[in-house]
């Protein structure tokens, strides 16, 4: 008899943080990559592991660095409502209002008065994420996200409080490992998190 049959095959997530923003260009609230910021994305795509797809939030910077990458390593690329940046009542039209935003937005996990609180995106964010990995069960797709996201994502799946410091020690580009198995995440690998003083 064949056991291997029976098992699911793992679906891997690659869940990759945007490259950096140019919040000077944030007029609409949706800021690009940063110009300066081709080179580092290079380097990442040149870094990452095998992959089949990439997915990505429809916002602006993620989808310049999907589509750089996609450039660089020549995949198929999908937009994905839910995998976007937590969601406020106003547009951030600049890093200062993102940053006293940000202040905010971690005083309550459950509640929040500027839109999305974390534990609302954090719920969006797993349902796309759901998505996408039933969308390519059995096969390893790059996820490009947005840092606030992504790190209470990451605490969620540890099972520790998110941070604001989590958001700040969570580089640009910073690439985490995921495996989805029957509706389940499991935390392979780790972001890199930098040290912030």
């Amino acid at each position: 008899m064949d056991l291997t049959a029976a098992q699911p095959l793992r679906t891997r997530l690659l869940l990759l943080c945007r490259g950096p923003v140019d919040w000077t260009l944030a007029d609409e609230g949706d800021p690009p990559l940063h110009a300066d910021a081709a080179a580092d994305v290079a380097l990442a795509a040149a870094g990452l592991p095998h992959f089949d797809a990439i997915v990505a939030s429809p916002q602006r910077a993620c989808l310049d660095t999907a589509t750089a990458i996609a450039a660089a390593r020549p995949s198929a690329l999908y937009e994905r409502d839910g995998l976007d940046e937590l969601r406020t009542a106003a547009m951030l039209r600049g890093a200062a209002e993102r940053d006293e935003w940000l202040d905010r937005l971690y005083e309550s996990y459950t509640t929040s008065a500027d839109g999305e609180s974390l534990a609302e995106g954090v719920a969006r964010f797993e349902a796309a994420l759901r998505a996408v990995g039933d969308r390519f069960y059995g096969r390893t797709t790059l996820v490009v996200s947005h840092p606030v996201v992504l790190s209470a994502f990451r605490a969620s799946l540890l099972q520790v409080a998110a941070s604001r410091e989590q958001v700040d020690a969570l580089p640009e580009l910073a690439l985490s490992v995921v495996d989805y198995l029957e509706g389940r995440f499991y935390l392979v690998e780790d972001f890199p998190m930098r040290l912030v003083p």
